[in-house]
């Protein structure tokens, strides 16, 4: 008798409590939102695809046909393998405080939302209040003790210390 039972060994894992789904213009009803713009009109968290370096993770203006990615201090704008986070359950994501010094310390046993990939290094999902807009960028996760938020602010690249992450729940473990 096996007296070590739990599900997850008998099963595939449980899925992400988020997903990407194709963007074009049309905010999905399930889309999460990430913040605000200067009318207070709610934003969201896209990413898509920027040759040469990756799928960046960057705010979504409804109706937009294009986003601004940040990447070497300057937006770029692409329209290539455009997505936007949904969610079935939207109280399984959400935001915590962070710094940049101590991101990789306040964030143990904590899943953070990924949202791309820059030269193969994972990119995570952070906001931050710029000039009356809550904005969306991605977070370096992997510059350990410098975690930088980037995102795009006044049409250019902008890098803040101090910013909030996006998490997602932890499914239900047993063990």
């Amino acid at each position: 008798m096996n007296p070590h039972k739990c599900d997850h060994h008998h099963h595939d894992p449980a899925p992400a409590g988020y997903y990407w789904r194709d963007y074009s213009g049309e905010v999905p009803k399930d889309a999460y939102p990430a913040g605000h713009d200067l009318n207070n009109k709610p934003t969201y968290i896209g990413q898509a695809y920027l040759s040469g370096v990756g799928i960046i993770p960057t705010t979504v203006y409804p109706g937009q046909t294009g986003m601004n990615l940040p990447c070497n201090w300057k937006a770029n704008y692409s329209t290539i393998g455009m997505k936007i986070l949904c969610t079935s359950n939207p109280n399984s994501l959400s935001w915590e405080n962070a710094n940049a010094s101590d991101l990789h310390l306040t964030t143990i046993g904590k899943q953070l939302v990924v949202g791309g990939y820059e030269i193969e290094k994972m990119l995570n999902v952070g906001r931050v209040m710029h000039q009356g807009e809550l904005i969306a960028g991605k977070v370096l996760v992997y510059n350990i003790g410098s975690a930088q938020l980037h995102y795009i602010g006044g049409g250019t690249e902008v890098a803040v210390s101090s910013y909030q992450v996006l998490t997602q729940s932890s499914p239900n473990k047993c063990c």
